[in-house]
C-alpha cells in the first residue's frame, strides 16, 4: 500500500518499524525533521516580533496582537479539527484496503473544513467591530481589523494538514510553516525600513496566511493523489458521506469543542488582559507569550509525529505496544520541557530586552509563567491523543472542561488583581489540572485494554 502504512502478516521481527522500538525511532526521525524546520520558524518568528516591535511599539503593536488573537478566537471556535478523524478514521480505512470509504472521508473532512472557514471569515469581519471596542481597539483601525477577518478563508488546513500526517510527509509540512514565517520576516523588514504603521502589518500578517494556507493545501492535494488510488465516482455513492465511520459526528464534535476550550488558555487570555488592562499590556502579554511558545515549540513538534503510530496501534489492538511507545514518549517529553525552561529562565530576560527594549523588561515573570504552564501541557502531550485514538473523545473534552471551569474566572481575578503575571498563573494552575487528569484516565484505560486482550488470549488458548 502506498500511504506509508505498512500491514506485515506474521510475527514481526525486533527491528521491524511497526514494532514500539521500531516506532519509537521512526518517531524520532520525524522529530527531527521538524525540529530543524520548526526552530528555523521560531527563530524567524523572534525575529519578526523584534521589527513588528520596534516599528510599531508596545501599545500599537498590542492592537495586532489583539486583532490577530480575535480572528485566531474565531477560528478556532468555529472550524472542526478535521485532521483528527483523518488519522483516527483514516488509519485502519486505508489499512483494509477500504479506498472508496477513505475518499468519502476526505470529501466529509473538506465540506467540515470549507464551511466553518467561511462561517469563521464572516464572523471575524463582521464580529470585531462589536468586540473591538470591548478589548480595547480603537474605533479608526475597525475598517482594517475588519478586513484582516476575510484571510480566514485561508486559515483552515486541518485536512490538508491530517493527510500530510498520515502520508508521513512532515517534511512538506514544515514548507508551510516556515512559508508563513518567511513572508511575516519579509514584509516586516520592509515595513520596518520604510514605514507602513499598523496597517502595513497587518497586510503583511493576512498575506502570510493566505500563503501558508494555499501551499499546505497544495502539498496535501498532490500527496493524496500520488498515494492513494481514485475510484469511480459511482463507487462513492452513499446515502452519507460518513458511512463506514460510526460515531463520526460525535468524534468531531467533541474534537472542536475540546479545541476551543484549549483556545482559552491562548489567544482568549490575551484578549481578557486586552479588555481587563488595555492594549499595551495585551502587547506585553502576547510578546511574552510568543517567546514563551517559540522556545517550547521543538518539543511542542511531538504531538503531530506520534499521533499517527498511536492510531496505528489501536487500529491493530496492540495497546502492550501503545503502553510502551506512551512511557517512551513521556519520558523524551518531560526530559525536554525541562531543559526548554532552564533554558528560557536563562536567556528570556536577554530576549526580551532584544525584542522590545525596556518597554517588554518587565514582562519577564509572565513569560515564565507562560512557559511553565506551556511546557506542563507539553510534557504530557501524548496523553490526550492516547485517550482520542482509544476512542474517548468525550472524555478528553470533559478534562478540558474541568480545567476551562476552574482558569475563566480565575484568569479575570487574577488579571485584575496581578496584572499579566496573574495570567501566567492562571495558566499554570490549569495545566497543572489538565495533566493529572489526563494522566488517571489513560492509566486506567491502557491498563483495562491491556487486560481484556490478555484475558481474551487466555481464553483462546
Amino acid at each position: 500500500m502506498s500511504v506509508g502504512i505498512a500491514v506485515v502478516a506474521g510475527e514481526k521481527s525486533a527491528d521491524s518499524p511497526d514494532r514500539p522500538g521500531g516506532v519509537f525511532r521512526r518517531t524520532m526521525r520525524n522529530l527531527a525533521f521538524l525540529v530543524g524546520g520548526k526552530s528555523v520558524s521560531g527563530v524567524l518568528g523572534l525575529v519578526y516580533l523584534t521589527l513588528a516591535v520596534r516599528a510599531l511599539g508596545v501599545e500599537a503593536y498590542g492592537q495586532l496582537a489583539l486583532i490577530y488573537a480575535f480572528a485566531l478566537t474565531v477560528s478556532t471556535v468555529v472550524k472542526f479539527q478535521t485532521w483528527q478523524p483523518i488519522l483516527h478514521y483514516g488509519t485502519p480505512a486505508l489499512q483494509e484496503g477500504r479506498v472508496a470509504d477513505f475518499h468519502r472521508l476526505v470529501r466529509f473532512t473538506v465540506g467540515l473544513d470549507v464551511a466553518s472557514s467561511v462561517a469563521g471569515a464572516a464572523l471575524a469581519v463582521g464580529g470585531i467591530w462589536l468586540v473591538g471596542p470591548r478589548i480595547g481597539l480603537p474605533e479608526a483601525i475597525l475598517p482594517q481589523a475588519s478586513a484582516f477577518g476575510a484571510s480566514l478563508l485561508f486559515m483552515v488546513t486541518a485536512t490538508p494538514n491530517g493527510l500530510l500526517r498520515l502520508f508521513d510527509r512532515f517534511d512538506l509540512l514544515l514548507v508551510e510553516d516556515n512559508v508563513e514565517a518567511v513572508i511575516r520576516l519579509a514584509g516586516s523588514l520592509l515595513l520596518f525600513l520604510i514605514g507602513g504603521g499598523l496597517t502595513g502589518f497587518l497586510a503583511v500578517w493576512a498575506l502570510s496566511v493566505v500563503g501558508s494556507g494555499t501551499v499546505c493545501a497544495a502539498l496535501a492535494w498532490r500527496e493524496l493523489r500520488r498515494r492513494v488510488a481514485r475510484v469511480p465516482a459511482a463507487d462513492l455513492k452513499a446515502s452519507s458521506l460518513t458511512m463506514g465511520f460510526p460515531g463520526m459526528w460525535g468524534f468531531v464534535w467533541s474534537t472542536n469543542i475540546n479545541s476551543s476550550l484549549k483556545l482559552l488558555r491562548g489567544h482568549f487570555a490575551t484578549l481578557i488582559v486586552g479588555a481587563l488592562l488595555g492594549t499595551a499590556e495585551a502587547g506585553l502579554f502576547r510578546v511574552a507569550r510568543q517567546i514563551a511558545e517559540a522556545l517550547a515549540k521543538p518539543v511542542k513538534l511531538l504531538t503531530p509525529v506520534v499521533y499517527p503510530e498511536l492510531a496505528r496501534f489501536v487500529a491493530d489492538r496492540r495497546f502492550g505496544a501503545l503502553q510502551a511507545l506512551n512511557r517512551r514518549t513521556l519520558q523524551v517529553s518531560c526530559i525536554g520541557a525541562g531543559a526548554s525552561f532552564l533554558l528560557l529562565a536563562v536567556a528570556g530576560r536577554g530576549l526580551l530586552g532584544v525584542v522590545g527594549g525596556g518597554e517588554t523588561a518587565v514582562a519577564y515573570t509572565a513569560m515564565l509563567l507562560l512557559s511553565a504552564a506551556a511546557l506542563i501541557r507539553i510534557a504530557v502531550f501524548v496523553l490526550e491523543p492516547t485517550l482520542i485514538s482509544l476512542g474517548h473523545p468525550a472524555l478528553a473534552l470533559g478534562v478540558q472542561g474541568v480545567a476551562a471551569a476552574v482558569y475563566v474566572p480565575l484568569l479575570i481575578v487574577s488579571v485584575r488583581v496581578f496584572g499579566i503575571e496573574g495570567a501566567g498563573g492562571a495558566a499554570v494552575l490549569a495545566s497543572l489540572v489538565v495533566a493529572v487528569l489526563q494522566h488517571l484516565a489513560v492509566s486506567r484505560r491502557v491498563r483495562s485494554r491491556i487486560a481484556a486482550e490478555n484475558y481474551g488470549q487466555g481464553v483462546e488458548t
